[in-house]
């Protein structure tokens, strides 16, 4: 019995053995495995020169149920892509790349990286993918990142050592570092960086896999990653980063449409709880009035916001509810351009809530910078002069030549692109005429033209839509954007007016107190 059980366990140790030596590796020449030197908390190597690290605890058990023997070679992190690619080390863990996929060879992901932006919590600006303009930017090597960031004018700085990057970030030289999410909050705890905070970004997230030349050896690693995953162990080795770092497995058009929905439905609420707040702090002391407003206010928003969420998440619904294969490849097309366009709708709409909210809340920062009056003119006509339809003129009267004023041109450049951008949307035939003259101390600008005019039920209302009880948003009204150049006259103690009749054209006319040269 004794003698049938040790030839049992022989067996077992050479069927074992033939394993690892089909892959090529054996004690003598074992699997040589590619180490950042530092890329905490993953891996990295102690002070007593150990490989350490979450991706190290997850090998070690990979190896010993492969049974390969292995040994590891301590790297820089810029060059370890190098060492696998050129075969000085047969394994390494990497994030995806596509530029990568035909030279080398990837597991299915261990889990995904998500990218953060860190920057000091005492900054006023934004660091979203929109206003990186100018900004100075750190981050390691990544092509998909210098594309973002090229696209968004940022001032890129490519560094090696992410520990020093962030500690530069807090100490003041880059206004943002860019990183995974985990090492943003292992390194800001571990450097007690206090004085960063970190947001994240809307940047597709990254795989990280097992990364070899070695095509078999990476279907044994994919195979036992498999049982690996279901037994728990994956979950068990990186603890808190992994549920934290997420591993989502729906298709990824589903995952951006439900997110959208979502997060179009918090903003609405958190953008309606915000001006809304700002309203009533503002309003206290008319106490009667600010209730007014106040009703008026959600009635007018909830109607504006109801119509495009609803085709948001009804779609949203109706594609994630539909059996697999149900929608054809047109139709799920149809109802994403569908979401899209109702997403578009109804972030223009919040933009200029948020708009507006700001100038009637913190007020407004008035630049006054010498103008050219007339070079603005033309600059703006230039603009709009694609939108124009078939066969309407645009021109420009200038009643004076040669004005320079002392204005914000920033908010010139609002007023007058909003009222020239109506007339081009109205005016089908005919002609468009902007003047401007000084007059009482002032600038006088007006845009008139021969398109649709104003209804009566708009004409009286029509710089008021949010505090009129008898006026709405609807697709036939001009939004809230006359109600936002009326703030910033009134900022000024200017005038705005119109004058229209129905089917006649529309004067839509702004004066400002200015300075002249």
């Amino acid at each position: 019995m004794k003698f049938k059980l040790l030839s049992l366990c022989l067996l077992l140790s050479l069927i074992t053995i033939a394993k690892a030596e089909s892959l090529g590796y054996t004690k003598f020449e074992p699997l040589k495995i590619g180490l950042d030197l530092d890329y905490a908390p993953l891996e990295y190597v102690d002070e007593n020169g150990l490989p350490q690290g979450l991706d190290v605890e997850l090998t070690q058990v990979l190896m010993k149920r492969l049974n390969i023997p292995y040994t590891y070679a301590p790297n820089s992190w810029e060059n370890i892509s190098g060492d696998v690619i050129n075969g000085r080390v047969g394994l390494g863990m990497m994030v995806y790349s596509p530029y990568r996929k035909d030279i080398v060879n990837y597991s299915r992901a261990v889990f995904r990286l998500y990218y953060q932006v860190v920057y000091r919590d005492n900054e006023t600006e934004q660091f979203d993918m929109r206003h990186l303009d100018g900004k100075d930017i750190a981050y390691m090597a990544s092509r998909p990142i210098t594309d973002t960031l090229t696209k968004a004018g940022a001032v890129l700085h490519v560094v090696r050592d992410l520990p020093k990057a962030l500690k530069d970030l807090s100490g003041g030289r880059y206004d943002a570092v860019i990183c995974y999410r985990y090492q943003a909050k292992y390194h800001i705890h571990h450097q007690n960086l206090t004085n960063l905070t970190a947001e994240d970004l809307t940047l597709t997230p990254r795989e990280y896999c097992y990364v070899s030349v070695n095509r078999e050896l990476i279907k044994a690693i994919d195979r036992e990653l498999i049982k690996m995953d279901k037994e728990g162990v994956i979950d068990e080795i990186y603890g808190d980063y992994i549920s934290k770092l997420g591993s989502f497995k729906m298709p990824r058009w589903v995952w951006w449409t439900l997110g959208s929905a979502l997060l179009l439905a918090f903003l609405a609420l958190f953008i309606q709880q915000h001006i809304h707040s700002r309203r009533l702090h503002r309003e206290m002391r008319r106490a009667q009035k600010s209730e007014q407003l106040k009703t008026v206010f959600l009635a007018n928003v909830s109607h504006a916001l109801r119509t495009p969420l609803n085709a948001i998440i009804g779609f949203s619904d109706m594609m994630v509810s539909m059996p697999e294969g149900a929608l054809s490849a047109s139709d799920q097309q149809e109802m994403l351009n569908q979401i899209h366009g109702n997403g578009e709708q109804l972030l223009y709409f919040i933009n200029e809530l948020l708009q507006l909210s700001t100038i009637q809340g913190n007020g407004i920062d008035f630049q006054l910078v010498e103008c050219n009056i007339g070079l603005l003119m033309s600059e703006y006509t230039k603009l709009v002069q694609p939108d124009l339809k078939q066969g309407v003129t645009l021109q420009i009267d200038a009643q004076q030549q040669d004005v320079t004023a002392y204005t914000d041109p920033n908010h010139l450049r609002l007023i007058t692109m909003h009222l020239l951008s109506n007339a081009v949307k109205h005016t089908t035939q005919g002609s468009i005429t902007i003047s401007y003259k000084t007059k009482d101390n002032g600038l006088y600008i007006e845009v008139k033209d021969t398109g649709d005019g104003l209804p009566d039920d708009l004409k009286e209302n029509i710089f008021m839509l949010l505090s009129d009880k008898h006026t709405f948003v609807q697709e036939q009204s001009p939004g809230l954007g006359l109600s936002i150049c009326k703030a910033i006259v009134d900022a000024v103690h200017g005038k705005i007016g119109v004058e229209s009749t129905e089917g006649q054209g529309a004067t839509f006319w702004f004066w400002i107190p200015c300075k002249f040269k």
